[in-house]
């Protein structure tokens, strides 16, 4: 092997130039990690008809690009519509003609999301005779399985790969489930940047963004979606008004459920509760959101391990969250937050309600001192370490 390893990564989750903002939390961790080692990016795209992730359409993106001293080349394939479980073998198809040419310029194969693109890296390992890991995020593992063509070839294929890291415990019991021996699963949480989410005064923070000094806000910062409760939220905002009448609730990001949002603030606000609808920001824009915020609410069904609690956790602000995936490993402590039920806007209203008390005699140093925290430096070099480990074979132990 090399001195520096060299690895491919292979994704749907990473930006592009129609896209530039689209999966942060990947272009951090795999640019920290192409620092430590020689790392190629191959953001897939899949073709379809119209937009492309509501942007751009899928021939805007370019074939190859630098995004963060990274070499990204856009491969695309041709997934058919209705027959999702065909998608892994596709992608197979498309990669494999390129890359059985290219085989000595990597050493290990990183799918980072397990279906389609993990199952397509395990098949990719087994045609090139490369070791591959697989990396579990969340959604992939909670719900993907749902469909049962890829779940059936989940389990066929991840317990083929080398290593599979899980951003969280509950995701390694997953994986687990799958199939996959519990001495091949690695725990890795991802980082935050630092530098980014820092503890910024709530008075200089809204007094960038024009909001008033003296209500509470509670901000909702990700994919306006049913799964991740945003429709719970607000659901819930006319009962917390009942307990608090000077909160403002703030919806950040974009998404299917933004039209229904936009609703409620032009015409139930006022009567129900105050809320905004920012839409999306850029990413640079989100620590503003959250430093302006008392809490920050993170309502979903199911997660992995959602990036905004540990960005806002590093602002120094507390989390009122379900109870599900990774949330109760990163709200632990009652300086952190608190967690409620979920699919229950009444359970949420009073979580916020008692946590929105709660929050005015905490200090952001508290909750930064208390906090799980890793930078994108730390993670990088722990999923580096995973990556050595399945070069070179080594015996495998416990990892969560």
């Amino acid at each position: 092997m090399p001195e520096r390893l060299r690895g491919l990564v292979i994704t749907n989750l990473f930006p592009s130039n129609v896209d530039p903002g689209f999966a942060p939390f990947n272009r951090q961790q795999f640019s920290a990690l192409g620092r430590l080692a020689d790392v190629e990016v191959l953001g897939v795209v899949p073709w379809r008809y119209g937009r492309y992730f509501g942007k751009g359409k899928t021939k805007d993106v370019v074939d190859e690009e630098i995004i963060e001293g990274l070499r990204v080349r856009h491969p695309r394939y041709t997934p058919i519509p209705g027959l999702s479980g065909l998608n892994a073998g596709l992608l197979f198809a498309a990669l494999l003609p390129d890359l059985a040419r290219r085989r000595k310029s990597f050493d290990v194969i990183l799918g980072s999301y397990a279906y389609p693109d993990g199952c397509a890296a395990v098949l990719l390992g087994q045609a090139l005779r490369c070791p591959v890991v697989v990396k579990c995020h969340g959604s992939d593992l909670n719900r993907v399985t749902g469909d049962h063509a890829a779940r059936l070839q989940m389990r066929k294929l991840l317990p083929r790969a080398s290593r599979v890291i899980v951003v969280s415990r509950r995701l390694g019991a997953a994986a687990e489930e799958l199939g996959v021996d519990r001495d091949r699963v690695r725990l890795i949480y991802n980082g935050v940047d630092r530098e980014r989410f820092w503890p910024m005064p709530r008075e200089e923070a809204r007094k960038k963004l024009v909001l008033p000094p003296d209500v509470e806000v509670v901000v909702y910062v990700g994919l306006l979606a049913e799964h991740k409760g945003a429709r719970d939220l607000l659901a819930a905002i006319p009962r917390l008004h009942e307990r608090r009448k000077n909160v403002l609730t703030v919806f950040v990001g974009d998404g299917p459920l933004l039209p229904e949002v936009a609703d409620y603030v032009e015409h139930r606000a006022a009567a129900s509760g105050a809320a905004m609808a920012v839409g999306r920001v850029r990413h640079d824009e989100v620590p503003v959101w959250m430093a302006a915020a008392n809490v920050l609410c993170v309502p979903s069904w199911d997660e992995g391990m959602p990036n905004v609690v540990r960005e806002a956790h590093a602002i120094g602000r507390p989390v009122v969250a379900t109870r599900v995936g990774g949330l109760p490993e990163a709200v632990f402590s009652e300086v952190l937050g608190r967690l409620v039920e979920p699919h229950d806007p009444g359970a949420l209203a009073e979580g916020l309600a008692l946590e929105l008390a709660a929050a005015a005699k905490k200090t952001p140093e508290e909750i930064r001192r208390v906090a799980v925290v890793p930078s994108w430096e730390e993670s990088a070099r722990e999923v580096l370490a995973v990556l050595e480990e399945a070069v070179g074979g080594s015996g495998a132990h416990s990892g969560f």
